[in-house]
């Protein structure tokens, strides 16, 4: 353990270092600003990969217990093997931090395939393991689309899966790895709500939706689309966030002063327009934003920031899993109301809670249907805290100890016989 500890410090302090070389290829792959990949993708990559170090040297390993007649029986927490890691496009970094430093920390070793859309920087992550004195072959990186992740998945020699995607693709994954009794971990999409209450910071609340929304460029898996605004602050609430969206600065990618980028591809582009309009279609009133940008020389997948309101719970952009800048912006009574509605999703990632009554904070966060909850912030997400949803959002927890331990670990039960049989 102390080995696999100073391997992932020595990456951490590399990733570090190369912040902004990261940074730049996640931009050129995903479309992001380098404003959001150079100061918090590496950071929060580092942090991880740290985070696993201090928890290979330090975590618990079995415990040990007295049974009948002096006997006694320990618990051993081994290894799976070969676990097996498929990352999406959007976090590509992150993502490949995410499921391989408590896979290595844990003494495992991790074939990992990131997106064919955004595979730059798992490559690069390679490298700098390697760098750091990992021995070869303990994290391999192979390239390809779902064909090649279907026949990772599918591989005797695999004996864990971590996927992050959507929910269908999800599905044939958890499949695949049922077929085997593999273990699996899926992190898939999510519809979360943000609740504010009539006593929240105003301010505070619409810096959350705009992260919780715009932040890049909408296709974030535990954005709060579902801006749940109480009646009273409604109006308010509406005249500032407009205010501060129409400020963002919406351009290159590589400027330092961007801040919203352009769309992944071009059909996702098509995607969230499709969305747009059908948010008209049912009846939903498009109070800002939701259009394609062609201004200031601009070439490529610009969409401006979509605010609807007068939305229904059963409208598509409401219930839907977007991928996009479009918010809904609906309103509620009471503390009964809105959760009952926030909870009526078939997913259940995260959820998001802005009051300045700490007894109703809790009470809703824990009636919450969802994996993760915030407090006064949206979209926080330390290394140290575990990450995964409920419902269709996905089975295991990524981070944190559980995301470890529990994850990458297996348990041996051994009985020590100190009498006669």
């Amino acid at each position: 353990p102390a080995d696999r500890a100073r391997v992932l410090r020595r990456a951490a302090d590399a990733v570090r270092e190369s912040a902004f070389e990261l940074g730049a290829m996640e931009t050129l792959d995903t479309g992001r600003p380098i404003s959001e990949t150079s100061t918090y993708d590496a950071p929060s990559a580092a942090d991880c990969i740290e985070y696993y170090a201090s928890v290979a040297a330090s975590s618990p390993g079995g415990r040990s217990t007295d049974v009948s007649d002096g006997s006694w029986a320990y618990l051993r927490r081994e290894p799976l093997g070969v676990g097996a890691g498929i990352g999406a496009w959007n976090y590509p970094l992150q993502g490949c931090a995410w499921k391989s430093a408590p896979c290595l920390a844990f003494g495992n070793a991790m074939v990992y395939k990131p997106s064919e859309l955004t595979a730059r920087t798992a490559l690069r992550l390679a490298e700098i393991y390697s760098s750091a004195g990992l021995p070869d072959g303990l994290f391999n990186v192979v390239l390809g689309g779902g064909d090649v992740g279907a026949a990772l998945v599918a591989k005797e020699e695999v004996a864990k899966v971590s996927f992050t995607g959507s929910v269908s693709t999800g599905r044939k994954v958890y499949q695949s790895a049922a077929g085997k009794l593999k273990k699996a971990t899926l992190e898939l999409g999510g519809k979360s709500p943000l609740i504010i209450f009539d006593d929240a910071d105003l301010d505070e609340a619409v810096s959350a939706a705009m992260m919780a929304n715009w932040y890049s460029s909408g296709q974030v898996c535990s954005n709060g689309t579902r801006v749940f605004v109480h009646r009273r602050s409604r109006d308010d609430f509406m005249e500032r966030l407009i205010e501060r969206t129409m400020k963002l600065k919406i351009g290159d990618p590589m400027d330092p002063e961007t801040q919203i980028g352009p769309m992944i591809t071009e059909g996702h582009m098509e995607k969230v327009l499709g969305y747009i309009q059908k948010g008209k279609d049912e009846g939903a009133k498009l109070a800002y934003g939701g259009e394609r940008i062609f201004r200031d020389g601009l070439r490529g997948y610009f969409l401006s920031p979509a605010i609807f309101v007068d939305c229904s719970d059963s409208m598509a952009i409401v219930q839907d899993e977007i991928f996009g800048m479009v918010m809904s912006v609906l309103t509620f009574e009471s503390e009964e109301d809105v959760l009952c509605r926030a909870n009526g999703t078939e997913f259940g990632l995260a959820g998001g809670i802005f009051t300045n009554d700490l007894k109703r904070a809790h009470r809703m966060a824990k009636s919450l249907h969802a994996g993760v909850v915030w407090i006064n912030n949206y979209n926080i997400a330390p290394a140290e805290m575990p990450w995964g949803g409920w419902k269709n959002s996905g089975i295991g927890k990524e981070c944190g100890l559980e995301g470890g331990l529990d994850e990458w670990t297996r348990i041996k039960s051994v009985y020590v016989e100190m009498g006669g049989v």
